[in-house]
């Protein structure tokens, strides 16, 4: 039995982030009930109410019932959130979202994913892995997947899979039995001072894991080699136990030669584009390896494997290509335009691309100079708030400063959605390949581009 209590009635503060709604969907199918509330509402939370959950839209005293047992707040929650204040006025105990995630975990075999970049990809992979390797996981991704019927579930296995979120600092209060980490970058500077308190930060939960697995080829990864007893590695350049080599590109499928200890275990055609979602699935066949599952099993499950939504979503291709993606972040955006130059070589690349919070902006707005390099055209609109108020003098405009130190010519911002819209519009040609970029709502920007 899981330590979440079955008869307990939790109120999660959130509810319809990616995070929280997968959390939500595996407490419901527990048995308990669920309700909670969220800004405004959305996909997530139109589908926790179908499921059975009962959620509000705005934060009010009024939303916390009488009978809640337990508070769960998102990590995009501040403290002074009226629900919060109300819970904690009555002697209702409020969690962090990880916490709770904890106590789940702690009751089957856990499997961490944590990194700043590729977590819930190498997580829908990982999951798939188990999932039709029979193997019957209970798992939590921080998106829609269709081949896996959702983003969440209970499974009656003893492996627990979910990615790990380091953006407010709580990841070092998990123990995991078996632990990957993607990547180390430069991100969440609202919670870390500097790149050397996130690297401790990815030090102690690595510590504290029962296996760790590394990407050689990212240095800052690298540097936690020193603290694990024996690492288990992937790369594609390095020396790595589990190795890709002779990778190529054909529109969204990816093939490579997979080594094992130096040996060549057989070719994957791996239907995700680009170089960075090799080392997603090098990540994922680890955790796999590292579970008791056998290479020639995986390489075939993955030659199947379905993105998850908002991943390289392709929702036009008729002699233009559209395409939505999540990617926000310097380092994803350029490897995700690599893989549409290298995939495609369309006649131009067109990238439309919605800068993530105000705090995000502010810190790292000097990064995107090379990210859109592959780019012949980018379009940059207004910032997408999440939680966040606005921070005075930070506006988009630093980034397309940014951007126009190394692109001169084709760098727009515009932050009219109609105006938007028709500029993109008259833009685009046949022959284009257009991407929308971005993890805030440029997705419904795009789909309704690609519907007109």
């Amino acid at each position: 039995m899981l330590t979440i209590n079955p008869d307990h009635k939790y109120h999660l503060v959130g509810i319809g982030g990616d995070g929280m709604s997968g959390l939500a969907r595996v407490l419901l199918q527990i048995g308990a009930t669920v309700v909670g509330s969220d800004i405004r509402e959305g996909r997530n939370s139109r589908a926790l109410t179908r499921a059975g959950a009962e959620v509000y839209i705005g934060h009010r005293r009024s939303n916390l019932a009488r009978d809640v047992d337990k508070v769960v707040v998102s990590s995009a929650i501040s403290d002074d959130n009226v629900e919060v204040s109300e819970a904690k006025k009555r002697g209702i105990p409020v969690q962090e979202r990880l916490t709770a995630l904890a106590k789940l975990m702690k009751e089957k075999k856990s499997v961490a994913i944590a990194g700043t970049h590729g977590k819930t990809t190498t997580t829908t992979m990982t999951s798939t892995l188990f999932e039709f390797g029979g193997k019957d996981p209970t798992y939590m991704i921080g998106a829609d997947c269709e081949q896996l019927g959702g983003k969440a579930k209970l499974g009656k296995g003893e492996h627990f899979i979910s990615e790990v979120d380091e953006s407010d600092g709580h990841f070092t209060e998990l123990s995991p039995d078996l632990s990957v980490i993607t990547n180390i970058g430069k991100d969440h500077l609202d919670t870390y001072k500097d790149q050397e308190e996130i690297l401790e930060g990815f030090t102690q939960f690595a510590g504290q894991s029962g296996e760790t697995i590394i990407c050689i080829d990212d240095g800052n990864s690298r540097k936690l080699l020193d603290h694990l007893k024996r690492p288990f590695t992937f790369g594609i350049d390095g020396k790595a136990h589990l190795r890709a080599k002779n990778i190529s590109q054909t529109g969204i499928h990816t093939r490579f030669d997979l080594h094992f200890r130096g040996k060549k275990l057989g070719r994957v055609d791996l239907p995700a584009p680009g170089k960075h979602n090799v080392y997603n699935a090098l990540a994922a066949i680890s955790l796999g390896y590292k579970s008791g599952m056998g290479f020639q099993e995986m390489m075939k499950i993955l030659e199947k494997f379905h993105l998850p939504k908002r991943r390289f979503q392709i929702l036009q291709n008729n002699g233009s290509i559209i395409v939505d993606d999540y990617a926000h972040l310097p380092k994803e955006i350029e490897v995700t335009l690599e893989a549409v130059k290298n995939g495609w070589n369309p006649n131009r690349i067109l990238a439309v691309f919605q800068p993530h919070r105000f705090s995000r902006t502010k810190h790292i707005n000097g990064q995107f100079g090379n990210s859109f390099k592959f780019a012949d055209m980018v379009v940059i609109t207004g910032i997408y708030p999440a939680s966040e108020t606005p921070i005075p003098g930070v506006t988009s405009q630093l980034i397309q400063k940014s951007v126009e130190k190394t692109k001169k010519n084709d760098v727009y911002r515009i932050l009219e959605r109609e105006e938007l819209y028709n500029f993109v519009k008259d833009s685009l040609e046949e022959g284009d390949f257009l991407i929308g970029l971005g993890a805030g709502d440029i997705n419904e920007f795009i789909k309704t581009l690609a519907e007109t």
